[in-house]
């Protein structure tokens, strides 16, 4: 659990994998993804997408200089630019042995990772450009995916021993609201969305509200979120009085989108009740009064709805 400023939320991020013949994938026009190369090359895998692969052919010992990627199987669904929320499975094998090391759940996945996450790593790198549908295999030097401190090491373009991950796209979520403007209502908040969807929040020289407020910024068209489901958001939270004081945004705090639970009592009710009944694509505005604000004045959150689980 992630605790924010009045918000407990499930950080959506594949912050560590310590423990994947083909071509690099395509990706969309304008998108590169990262090159293919011998040792990507030569991993093949059987079975079926999204089960665990029956047999992967790993020729042993693998090195490799930098990271790799190869498609094993193209998908032809949504491309993964940065900020999109991504479900994977993963199987990830010793380049040394073949053998497996660790792997995902092979179930339905429950957490999103993050393209272009602070804390993703050179796997969550190497599915830049991906599309759903595909499953890739990926060679990454060893030592860039662990450290003893805890953070990997910058690449020094020398061949080192490797470890190979595959890994199938699942599926993917927006990257930032898509919703039609809605018109702006006196006395609240201005929102400005910069082009990555980060909000830029303008407070008014007004006394901050003492009830809750909850304002539809952009309406989206997506499916329509219930109390039972897990909302994928971006959101930056600002102190009304304390202007232009950020107090966490996950646009900037990791660049990884989150997971809220709507059903849990540990979220504030008003959010709870700003989310529940917005469609994704949504990009709501909640003010929650200095009585119910961790801090004692007054928060503004805006969400950016982007999916759900």
């Amino acid at each position: 659990m992630r605790k924010l400023p009045a918000l407990i939320v499930v950080a959506g991020l594949l912050a560590s994998l310590t423990a994947c013949s083909t071509s690099s994938a395509p990706g969309a026009a304008g998108c590169t993804a990262p090159a293919s190369g011998d040792a990507s090359n030569v991993v093949t895998a059987k079975g079926e997408f999204g089960k665990k692969p029956t047999k992967v052919s790993i020729p042993t010992p693998i090195n490799t200089k930098k990271t790799e990627v190869s498609t094993l199987i193209q998908g032809h669904g949504q491309t993964l630019t940065e900020g999109t929320p991504t479900l994977i499975k993963y199987t990830i094998y010793s380049g040394a042995t073949g053998k497996a090391v660790s792997a995902s759940s092979y179930g339905t996945p429950t957490t999103p990772i993050t393209i272009g996450a602070t804390q993703g790593g050179p796997l969550v790198a190497a599915l830049t450009c991906a599309q759903v549908g595909s499953r890739l295999a990926v060679a990454v030097k060893a030592s860039e995916l662990t450290s003893t401190s805890g953070t990997a090491p910058k690449p020094n373009g020398k061949s080192g021993p490797a470890y190979v991950a595959v890994i199938d796209v699942v599926k993917a979520f927006l990257p930032k609201s898509n919703g039609r403007l809605e018109p702006g209502v006196n006395n609240m908040p201005a929102v400005v969305t910069a082009a990555s969807g980060a909000p830029g929040i303008s407070v008014p020289d007004t006394a901050a509200p003492t009830s809750e407020k909850i304002q539809v910024i952009r309406k989206g068209s997506g499916h329509t979120l219930t109390a039972k489901d897990q909302a994928i958001v971006e959101f930056t939270a600002v102190d009304w009085v304390a202007k232009p004081t950020v107090k966490a945004s996950t646009w900037t705090d990791g660049k990884s989108a989150t997971v809220v639970p709507l059903n849990s009592t540990q979220i504030p009710a008003s959010v709870r009740k700003g989310l529940v009944g917005q469609p994704v694509g949504s990009q709501v505005m909640v003010v929650l009064p200095a009585s119910s604000a961790t801090g004692g004045s007054a928060l503004i959150y805006v969400f950016d709805v982007l999916g759900s689980l």
